[in-house]
């Protein structure tokens, strides 16, 4: 089965690239989003999707193990 917030990423991807135009990421900022797309539960992060599939999360120090 495949992992359910990679799919949850694929389609925000999707969304995004109908609206973007030229735009090669979105910075997603919000936590409940971050979980909804990532699984990261932390109070402090920020994800980058990539319309190219490479998406990065950012946190601080206290998060490494979760990250």
């Amino acid at each position: 089965m495949a992992d359910i917030h990679a799919v949850r990423r694929a389609a925000a991807r999707e969304a995004f690239g109908a609206v973007a135009g030229d735009a090669q990421a979105f910075l997603v900022t919000d936590l409940v989003n971050i979980r909804y797309l990532s699984g990261f539960t932390g109070s402090n992060a920020a994800l980058l999707l990539g319309r190219d599939g490479t998406d990065r999360i950012a946190t601080d120090g206290r998060y490494l193990t979760q990250i």
